[in-house]
C-alpha cells in the first residue's frame, strides 16, 4: 500500500510546531511559563505525544505484513535501543565515584521511559497482536478494547505503578517517567483501531471518530480538569487530533501535495530525537540552557526557528542518504552508538 499523505502531514505539522515549542521548554524561566500565554502554548505542545502515538499505532497497522514480522520486532527493539541510549549517563566511572549525587541522578533520567521508548515497546506488542489476530472486525474491538482500558484505568495503574521497584515503575506511572504507557498507550492502539476500521470499512471508521469528536465539543459544556489520565482531557486532545486528521485527508482529496511537510512527518521520530538531544542534551551534546541560559519570547522563537530549519535540514540530508545507500546509514549509525556506549564510561 502506499503512503496515506494525511498521516505524514499531521505528524509534520507537529514536528513543526514541537521543536520551538520545545525550545521554549529549555530556555524560558519560570515567571514566564506560569503566564497564560504560555499555558496555551503547552496545551498544544501537549498533543504532539497523543499525535506522534495514534499517527504510529495507525501505520503500524496500515502497513502491517505478516511475512516481516521480524522485521517489525526489530524495529521496536531498535526505537526503545535510541530512547535509552539518548538518556545514558554521560559521566565517566572515576565521576561517578567522586560525585554519588550525580550518579543517582543519572540513573533516573536513564531509566525514564521517553516517547521513543513508549512507541518502541508498543510496536512490539501490536506487531504480535496483529500477528495472531487476523481478522480486521477483530482487531477494531480488540484495540478499541485495550484503548480505553489504558486510558480508563490509567489513574489506578499509575499509583500503583508508584510502588514498584525502580526499573520498572516508570512503565507504569509517572514517577521518573514522561510517557508510561498508561495512558499513552490508549493513544497508541485507539490509532490502531481507526486503522483497521478505516481498512474494514468507511462508515466504522467514521463513527469511531465521533467518540473523540463528540467529547471535544462537549468539553464546551463541562471542562474536562486538565491532567494527563483524565479521560474526558484524553478524548478531548484525540478530538481535536482527528479533526486535524478530516481537515488534512481533505486536502488530500483536494490533490495538495507539501513535499517538505510530508519529509519531516515522515521522519517524526528522527526529527524528536534530533531536536531533543540540541534542546535538553545528549551523550554527545550539552543542553541549550547551558549555552544561552534563560531567554525571552523573541529570542527564544530565533533560537527554535533555527533549531527547526537544522531539524528539516538533517532529516533532507538522511533522506538522501538513505536513497542512495539504502540501510548502511542506519547500520553504520548503530555501529557507532555501540561503540559510545562501550567507551563513555571510561
Amino acid at each position: 500500500m502506499g503512503r496515506l499523505l494525511f498521516i505524514d502531514w499531521l505528524k509534520g505539522v507537529f514536528v513543526i510546531w514541537m521543536v520551538p515549542t520545545h525550545a521554549f521548554d529549555g530556555l524560558f524561566p519560570y515567571e514566564i511559563k506560569s503566564t497564560p500565554l504560555y499555558h496555551s502554548v503547552a496545551f498544544f505542545n501537549g498533543l504532539v505525544a497523543p499525535v506522534f502515538l495514534l499517527s504510529s499505532g495507525f501505520l503500524a497497522v496500515y502497513t502491517f505484513k505478516g511475512e516481516k514480522i521480524y522485521q517489525r520486532l526489530r524495529r521496536g527493539v531498535e526505537l526503545m535501543a535510541f530512547g535509552y541510549f539518548l538518556q545514558m549517563p554521560t559521566s565517566s566511572i572515576p565521576k561517578m565515584f567522586a560525585n554519588p549525587q550525580s550518579v543517582l541522578e543519572g540513573i533516573n533520567t536513564f531509566q525514564r521511559v521517553d516517547i521513543l521508548i513508549c512507541i518502541g515497546l508498543g510496536v512490539i506488542v501490536l506487531s504480535s497482536l496483529l500477528y495472531i489476530v487476523r481478522d480486521k472486525l477483530r482487531r477494531v474491538l480488540l484495540f478499541l478494547l485495550l484503548a480505553f482500558f489504558f486510558w480508563y484505568f490509567s489513574p489506578f495503574i499509575n499509583k500503583f505503578g508508584e510502588n514498584l521497584p525502580p526499573f520498572i515503575a516508570p512503565y507504569f506511572s509517572f514517577k521518573n517517567s514522561l510517557f508510561p504507557p498508561f495512558p499513552y498507550w490508549g493513544y497508541f492502539f485507539f490509532g490502531s483501531a481507526l486503522a483497521s476500521a478505516f481498512l474494514l470499512n468507511r462508515k466504522i471508521f467514521f463513527a469511531l471518530s465521533l467518540i473523540p469528536i463528540f467529547a471535544l465539543f462537549l468539553n464546551f459544556f463541562l471542562n474536562f480538569p486538565r491532567y494527563e489520565t483524565s479521560l474526558g482531557y484524553i478524548l478531548l486532545k484525540t478530538g481535536v487530533v482527528i479533526l486535524l486528521i478530516y481537515i488534512l485527508m481533505g486536502a488530500e482529496n483536494f490533490g495538495f501535495r507539501f513535499k517538505p511537510l510530508a519529509l519531516l512527518g515522515r521522519n517524526s521520530l528522527l526529527s524528536y530525537a534530533f531536536h531533543n538531544s540540541i534542546v535538553y542534551g545528549s551523550p554527545f551534546t550539552k543542553p541549550l540552557l547551558y549555552y544561552y541560559g534563560h531567554v525571552g519570547w523573541i529570542k527564544g522563537t530565533l533560537i527554535g526557528t533555527l533549531i527547526l530549519a537544522l531539524t528539516w535540514v538533517f532529516v533532507y540530508s538522511w533522506e538522501i542518504l538513505r536513497k542512495n545507500y539504502g540501510q548502511r546509514p542506519a547500520r553504520e549509525f548503530w555501529k557507532f552508538v555501540t561503540l559510545t556506549v562501550l567507551l563513555s564510561p571510561w
